[in-house]
């Protein structure tokens, strides 16, 4: 069977909950977290998908449209500001330039 690596970030209570059955299920003791998480990920991946394929458990509609703008609003908003900032200082330079040259 053929495996591919997958990464992703995870928020510490559910590594924690993972860890927490690794260890029960998959000990090891030659690394820092205690278990194979790799075969402790795999059993939860297998249930959940077992769970959700059988409509014991559903899943919450995701809320993609706002997810997907605010990035980009974010980054309107970002861009702005350092273009206001920019000018700004440009002036300020401009002054200062213009200021000492006078002098």
């Amino acid at each position: 069977m053929a495996s591919t690596s997958l990464t992703f970030r995870c928020p510490d209570e559910v590594l924690e909950a993972i860890d927490n059955l690794g260890k029960e299920r998959y000990p090891a003791a030659n690394n820092n977290h205690g278990c194979d998480r790799s075969k402790a990920l795999m059993d939860i991946m297998r249930a959940g998908i077992a769970a959700l394929n059988d409509g014991s458990i559903v899943l919450p509609a995701p809320a993609a449209t706002e997810a997907r703008q605010q990035p980009s609003d974010v980054r309107q908003e970002l861009l702005d500001s350092l273009e206001q900032r920019m000018a700004e200082l440009k002036a300020e330079l401009k002054a200062e330039i213009l200021g000492e040259s006078a002098a």
